[in-house]
């Protein structure tokens, strides 16, 4: 009976650790595209079969298994057992799911925690068993309840840290320091639990106890004040990306608008030339051609959809890809003088873009741009139909962030407004609303 008890609390031992392991790597964004090239082209290859992808894994995990059960023993060194599984747990991590270094830092983490509640475990229920008089047995399989218990409370905490506070880009910098913090902890912890006996006999466990607790909090402190940080660097490289972009494309109209005026000179004497030529030659005959020319001359020429220079530029670039009967644009009487030319270009191009892309493989395409000044409030509204599905925060645009939205969006607020996004059916409508303030 004792036996089976022995082997009872070693298996609740053995899987409580596997387990918890592979629950929190596999909350881990997986990232994995290929293999490493030392792992074999053949490994390389079946990346994209599942099943071949379990069967690794399930290897790799056995291997932790076996090296979980066979270290502590063959060795009987717990700095050696526990870098050994620290560095395999995490190279199985990198290489089999995530290929992240914010996914090997949570590792980091996880394990530092794993090796803190094992020493917890074993003074807390010591302190049990000295209390009680318990025997050395009923001592043994205290310590591994209590493993089991404090390391799948952490784990699910862990999980949830990934779940929630997990960041796909940070800085170097911020990745690299994030690596000493668990491995300095782990130093700490090892070091005092095996040079602190004059302590123990003076001041008791409770003060080791507490040690350990305080840094498991600092470490898990480190990681949320990190993951802010990182955020915060994430946040700045997609408004400066978002800042290139609105500087480009402004720059872009501009010169647009610098062409149009030289071709407007240009087909002004072009047309000139053209009169004079026509009253000189008198050719009845070649009034159908003169007209046919003038035609092409206006077709160059800039359309004046509304009184704002730069929406003007804007909307003469993007509707002049639609047949005229596939649009209609009424805008004219609406100020819209208080945007910023940059604003403009942020809200119409990208609203424009979006309208675009929706008439690709759309036989039945038609666009409506409605402009209205109601009582305080100015009113745009695009109204253009679609057979895509709109999804918040997705772009159907192949290789976009689905940002383009987002900007309008902020670009927007900054004149105190508000964009309304509706679909029904095949119909997709975009509202924006200022107000007179921003007038």
């Amino acid at each position: 009976m004792s036996l089976i008890s022995d082997y009872f609390f070693l298996m609740v031992d053995l899987v409580s650790l596997i387990v918890c392991s592979v629950y929190l790597v596999s909350a881990c964004q997986c990232t994995v595209t290929a293999y490493p090239r030392f792992m074999g082209r053949f490994l390389r290859e079946c990346q994209t079969r599942k099943n071949v992808r379990r069967i690794i894994r399930g290897i790799a995990w056995l291997i932790y298994t076996l090296l979980a059960v066979l270290l502590p023993r063959i060795l009987r060194d717990d700095l050696i057992t526990m870098v050994g599984l620290s560095v395999y747990y995490i190279l199985v991590g990198y290489l089999l799911y995530h290929q992240s270094k914010i996914g090997m830092i949570y590792q980091l983490g996880f394990m530092l925690s794993m090796y803190a509640t094992q020493v917890i475990s074993i003074f807390a229920a010591m302190q049990v068993a000295k209390h009680f008089l318990l025997e050395l047995k009923i001592y043994a399989y205290m310590v591994i309840l209590f493993k089991a218990s404090s390391l799948i409370m952490v784990t699910i905490l862990f999980r949830q840290m990934l779940k929630k506070r997990y960041v796909t880009m940070q800085p170097s910098f911020a990745v690299k320091g994030m690596f000493f913090v668990p491995l300095i902890s782990m130093v700490l912890i090892f070091v005092f639990t095996i040079s602190s006996d004059v302590f123990l006999l003076r001041y008791g466990y409770g003060w080791l106890l507490l040690y350990c607790i305080l840094i498991l909090v600092i470490n898990i402190y480190c990681l949320y004040f990190w993951y802010d940080v990182s955020k915060t660097q994430e946040l700045k490289h997609k408004i400066e990306l978002m800042k290139q972009q609105n500087e480009l494309t402004h720059q872009f109209y501009a010169d647009l608008e610098s062409n149009y005026m030289q071709s407007r000179k240009v087909i002004h004497d072009i047309r000139n030339h053209l009169q004079a030529l026509e009253q000189s030659q008198k050719l009845t005959d070649s009034h159908n051609y003169m007209e046919d020319l003038h035609q092409m001359l206006n077709a160059l020429g800039m359309v004046y959809y509304t009184d704002n220079r730069m929406l003007n530029i804007i909307l003469n670039n993007k509707l002049k890809l639609l047949q005229p009967e596939q649009f209609s644009c009424h805008l004219l009487g609406v100020r819209l003088g208080f945007l910023s030319e940059i604003d403009t270009t942020t809200i119409f191009a990208n609203l424009l873009d979006n309208v675009l892309e929706a008439k690709k493989g759309n036989d039945d395409f038609w666009l409506q741009i409605q402009g209205d000044q109601i009582q305080d409030f100015c009113v745009i509204k695009l109204s253009n139909t679609t057979k895509e599905t709109y999804v918040p925060g997705q772009s159907t645009k192949s290789g976009h962030e689905g940002i383009g939205l987002e900007n309008v969006h902020n670009a927007v607020e900054k004149y105190n407004g508000e964009m309304q996004i509706d679909q029904k059916g095949q119909i997709f409508s975009i509202t924006l609303i200022f107000p007179e303030c921003s007038l």
